[in-house]
């Protein structure tokens, strides 16, 4: 198994498992961190990570005002290294609605961020304390940090926070997705997964599906408390295990965010892609 650490929270999977996919967001933007290449130059890789994200800006429809897409191009002094950004109208439908992608080098790792908003100063100044609160790594970082690929933000949660990572390679499982999600109101018991995958079955709302229930029920991992179903569905044409556990999270927290584990693969070995999903949720344990 291998560790991973995303958003609050730790969680192993099996070492064959290869993140493919890892968005997140903090505090309204958009982060991802990266390693850069030891054998090119490194003012070579920004330039060139630079032009394709111009590019990329120039390629969006045109504002309804028919004012410039790009507002202005910038340095900024005291994030890391070297760090750029770029002022654009990203909604055409809302010219005010001004944009915010930012490059930042920070040695042995970069950033991109991206935020949106129609206060520039006050959107300069969430993106310049989230991006000078990185640290590359983990061993430093304190309890109180939201985690990236390769480091973490060392803020305590505020709002608008979410994860998404998607798993896939392993030899016997196709791919298993996480899911994290601020929430802001408390879930009516009935409309949890239970409740609504009942409603399901009693409404035939599955259509031709066949679906035989191999375990269902609350699970309580790290003292969040959860619903989960294993279930063999069958769609006249094909056999697939679906896995499932879902927390329905707690009201504005950081700590209980709602959270969704899910994986799908085929039929044959049940018990021991049992095993290692039963291995897989029993690892995850929250960083704070």
């Amino acid at each position: 198994m291998k560790t991973y650490y995303i958003g609050r929270f730790a969680i192993d999977v099996p070492e064959d498992f290869k993140l493919e996919v890892l968005n997140q967001k903090i505090r309204y933007a958009e982060v991802s961190d990266f390693l850069w290449s030891k054998s090119r130059d490194r003012q070579e890789q920004r330039n060139e990570l630079w032009t394709e994200k111009i590019s990329e800006v120039k390629r969006l429809p045109q504002p309804v005002d028919k004012k410039a897409i790009i507002v202005e191009e910038r340095e900024i002094q005291g994030i890391g290294k070297w760090a750029k950004a770029v002022i654009y109208r990203g909604d055409y439908l809302i010219p005010k609605r001004m944009f915010w992608s930012v490059l930042v080098d920070y040695g042995d790792v970069g950033i991109w961020l991206k935020i949106a908003g129609t206060n520039n100063e006050l959107m300069k100044k969430n993106l310049s304390n989230i991006l000078t609160s990185y640290q590359f790594g983990w061993n430093q970082s304190s309890k109180n940090s939201f985690y990236l690929k390769y480091g973490a933000i060392n803020l305590p949660y505020l709002e608008q926070e979410q994860s998404y990572a998607r798993f896939e390679g392993h030899t016997l499982l196709k791919q298993f997705e996480i899911e994290m999600d601020e929430t802001h109101l408390n879930e009516p018991k009935d409309e949890g997964l239970l409740g609504r995958l009942a409603a399901v079955v009693a409404t035939r709302f599955a259509g031709k599906l066949d679906i035989e229930k191999i375990r269902m029920g609350e699970r309580t991992l790290v003292n969040l408390k959860g619903e989960e179903t294993i279930l063999r569905v069958h769609d006249g044409d094909n056999i697939r295990l679906s896995f499932l556990w879902r927390f329905s999270g707690e009201k504005d927290s950081g700590e209980k965010p709602k959270i969704v584990f899910d994986m799908e693969t085929s039929d044959d070995k049940m018990n021991e892609k049992i095993n290692l999903w039963d291995a897989i949720l029993k690892s995850i344990c929250p960083i704070y």
